[in-house]
């Protein structure tokens, strides 16, 4: 019986959360005392399954070779990002040009000039389907997604508003990125627990 009453607070709770609509001051409030990923799209909260150790390690892995090319500031979630009023998102990793580091605020950050989600089964159809229209539409130059069982990394790039699937690694090629010049990665080192 405690058991069906407590799945029924923990239902009313999930969805008072979801129903509501939020400011971007209050999901702020809100999400610094959570221990959850947590995101804000348009007016709606939207909390993520926490990241396996698995995910982390790739997420870590690539933040690492990123702020080792040393071109701007390297950032992994959870940093909210506001692609526009109402719409905060939380990339895996984002990577900000020298140029553009000024858009990273005390709370929040702006649009990044790269974003990273590394796909996980709560998250992949966000990943791959909303997220990449909203960071077409904020203007994120290129978009990669990691996808830890096939081992293989996509990027994308923006052409005019829509994202172009400009390249596809698999374990033991290179990436490179054209957003990046001179900056090369091995795709076993990022899936390397």
């Amino acid at each position: 019986m405690r058991a069906t009453a407590t799945a029924q607070y923990k239902d009313l709770v999930f969805d008072w959360f979801s129903e509501r609509r939020w400011t971007t001051p209050e999901y702020l409030l809100f999400a610094n005392d959570q221990n959850a990923l947590i995101e804000l799209s348009d007016g709606q909260v939207v909390i993520h399954a926490m990241p396996t150790p698995q995910h982390q390690t790739i997420v870590l892995n690539l933040a690492a070779r990123l702020r080792e090319y040393e071109q701007g500031r390297v950032l992994i979630a959870p940093v909210p990002v506001q692609l526009w009023p109402g719409k905060l998102r939380e990339p895996d990793v984002m990577l900000y040009r020298a140029e553009h580091v000024n858009r990273i605020g005390d709370q929040l950050a702006g649009v990044p000039d790269l974003a990273v989600e590394v796909l996980s089964p709560s998250t992949r159809a966000i990943d791959l389907g909303e997220k990449m229209d909203e960071y077409a539409q904020a203007g994120i130059s290129e978009y990669w997604i990691v996808e830890p069982d096939a081992q293989n990394i996509s990027a994308y790039t923006l052409e005019g508003d829509r994202y172009r699937l400009a390249a596809r690694w698999r374990p033991t090629e290179q990436l490179h990125s054209n957003l990046l010049p001179d900056f090369s990665l091995a795709v076993d080192d990022v899936f390397r627990l």
